[in-house]
């Protein structure tokens, strides 16, 4: 396989990553993800996600699917960016780690994916669903590539809360981004490329990471 065309599927296929503790050990692409909590008064009913991708990675994506090179993608290479180079990562959780107390889970799915560019950038949009999940109160969302193939940052502005149209807010949301030095996510560095499993506790074998948390929690 070329390298071009490798490196444009490199988030879609992270089957095809050599299992090398060197390799995972150093991320080869970046992003930068932002998070819109929809709120029912205390209760969040919904995680909307936004990553904007590093100019390599971008430029691999934009130019196997922007067929037309018009600068967007429309509904059919909208579709194309999904099962190309999105949907894989329902293998891995989808990067989205959500943490109640001490339990940790991973979304079994999302919707409303969106590509779209942004001054040459790719940029994915999508949403987690929680409705009737009990997350309210303090709760914590890690967006954590656990191959290390991927490198997450947060920007100044990590996360904003919007009350769902016709309800009121709960005053006294704060969100902020917090180092998490508690609750482990656990992975494992020499597992095979068919390894899709995300682990909730420590196994012979696997290392321990501790990933930056967006925290949502409400003044006393």
């Amino acid at each position: 396989m070329h390298f071009p065309r490798l490196r444009a599927l490199l988030l879609a296929s992270v089957l095809l990553l050599a299992a090398t503790a060197a390799l995972w050990a150093h991320p080869h692409m970046s992003l930068d993800s932002r998070l819109e909590f929809e709120m029912k008064g205390g209760e969040c009913l919904g995680i909307r996600v936004e990553w904007l991708f590093d100019p390599m990675f971008s430029a691999s994506i934009i130019g196997e699917n922007d067929l037309n090179h018009d600068g967007r993608f429309d509904k059919a290479e909208n579709e194309r960016v999904r099962k190309g180079a999105f949907a894989n990562l329902a293998n891995y959780g989808y990067f989205i780690f959500l943490r109640k107390g001490d339990k940790r889970v991973c979304p079994d799915r999302v919707e409303a994916f969106e590509a779209s560019q942004r001054d040459g950038r790719l940029v994915y949009r999508f949403r987690v669903p929680l409705e009737g999940k009990g997350y309210s109160g303090d709760f914590s969302v890690a967006v954590f590539d656990s191959t290390f193939y991927c490198a997450v940052r947060y920007p100044a502005d990590p996360a904003s809360v919007r009350p769902v149209e016709g309800t009121e807010p709960r005053p006294g949301a704060i969100v902020e981004v917090a180092a998490n030095k508690k609750y482990p996510v656990f992975y494992n560095p020499s597992g095979a490329a068919s390894d899709f499993r995300v682990y909730d506790k420590w196994q012979k074998g696997l290392e321990t990471a501790y990933p930056e948390e967006v925290r949502l929690h409400f003044a006393e």
